[in-house]
């Protein structure tokens, strides 16, 4: 079953999610192993976030530090070793079926985030979308358990307490 939970976050001086975006990802228990986390931005520039968004590094997310790599899902979908390097994708102008296609090559638990998936029905895990001047997000709780990423249940509490506040 499909369970679709929002969380409205006020936009600060800037407009854009950064905020939003670190606040999930600072729920995510990520990989001991890991020293770095790459962040793939899939199919153009970001609208909802900068290209700053993780500078200064935040103090929440383990490991700190995180690499923003830029790829076409083509490239992705014809490279499959390309595609495993990235631990968190971030879909920006990519249709629901190809992140679907994409998050079935991993061999390894990634977080999905999509500008562009208002149903969040498909594809990705977390689902930004913008609703009277604030920054929401949808989570696709069949697709974070596909993922297997384990995301603190905090953000789940949050985005149930926000539930149809729009």
């Amino acid at each position: 079953m499909l369970f679709l939970f929002c969380l409205p976050i006020f936009s600060h001086a800037e407009d854009n999610a950064d905020s939003l975006v670190n606040g999930i990802l600072s729920y995510v228990r990520w990989n001991r192993n890991y020293t770095q986390l790459n962040f793939c931005l899939i199919d153009g520039q970001a609208k909802f976030i900068s290209e700053n968004i993780f500078n200064p590094p935040s103090n929440l997310i383990h490991p700190a530090s995180i690499n923003i790599k830029h790829y076409q899902s083509s490239e992705l979908l014809s490279n499959e070793t390309i595609a495993n390097r990235c631990q968190i994708l971030y879909f920006v102008n990519t249709t629901d079926e190809t992140q679907q296609r994409l998050i079935n090559l991993a061999m390894h638990h990634i977080l999905t985030i999509s500008e562009k998936n208002e149903q969040c029905a498909i594809g990705s895990a977390v689902c930004l979308y913008r609703s009277n001047q604030q920054y929401r997000f949808k989570i696709n709780m069949d697709s974070l358990k596909q993922s297997e990423v384990h995301m603190d249940s905090k953000v789940l509490l949050l985005s149930k307490k926000y539930q149809g506040a729009e």
